[in-house]
């Protein structure tokens, strides 16, 4: 069971538990484990039971799809002071994990027990409310990388994925080609030509698992280029 001090962190995260009678708190508490997993460590699998519900306390977890030639999207993040809204679907559907999640920022969890979670939580005005609010969130989030994928040709998303993630000129940021097409739902070679040609002109300069961004308007005229 949690200290006091790690409840008053959880509840400070999770407001909507000061809303649930201290009764069903104190059995939430009492059957929930904190734990603390590493970087790439895998939370879910595909198909995989669900037997918790994650409460995120720290850290940042990816959920995302594979495909069938092994390339991967990003549904959705799951960080501080949310939960994996799939992980409580499989329990209204009754039905395993649709996706995979994995850890991407060093993680702490508060674990709730599907059981505690169907008996105390699931019932709950105030926590369907907090429900509804995050998968809004969440949907939002995943329309906007549909809309991205089906509607913007790729070498506009690496261009807005590059500017998003610059935080000052001549800064360099660190990532590989692969990492960057994951984010983007396309091939590594895809990236690779794209900034390729990007450092044809001048935009970036490519090293080792980093990228300098050179002359960022380019990368603004190639982002405005597609709205």
């Amino acid at each position: 069971m949690p200290t006091q001090d790690e409840i008053r962190q959880i509840e400070a995260l999770f407001p909507v538990l000061t809303r649930i009678a201290q009764k069903d708190r104190q059995v939430i508490y009492a059957a929930g484990q904190l734990i603390e997993l590493p970087v790439g460590q895998m939370l879910m699998q595909q198909n995989q039971q669900c037997q918790f519900i994650p409460l995120v306390l720290t850290g940042q977890l990816r959920v995302y799809t594979l495909s069938s030639s092994g390339r991967e999207m990003t549904l959705f993040r799951t960080g501080p002071g949310d939960t994996c809204v799939l992980s409580i679907a499989c329990q209204i559907k009754n039905q395993d994990f649709p996706a995979l999640a994995q850890v991407e920022e060093a993680a702490r969890l508060f674990m709730v027990p599907v059981p505690v979670y169907l008996q105390v939580l699931a019932g709950q005005p105030a926590w369907k409310d907090y429900i509804i609010l995050t998968l809004y969130g969440h949907l939002t989030s995943t329309m906007q990388t549909l809309e991205a994928v089906a509607f913007n040709r790729t070498d506009r998303r690496l261009a807005e994925w590059l500017l998003s993630h610059r935080v000052g000129s001549g800064e360099e940021i660190a990532c590989t080609h692969e990492a960057i097409a994951v984010e983007l739902g396309t091939a590594r070679e895809v990236v690779s030509r794209l900034l390729g040609e990007l450092k044809s002109q001048g935009a970036v300069a490519l090293g080792r698992g980093k990228i300098r961004i050179l002359k960022p308007a380019i990368l603004r005229d190639m982002s405005d280029a597609g709205r």
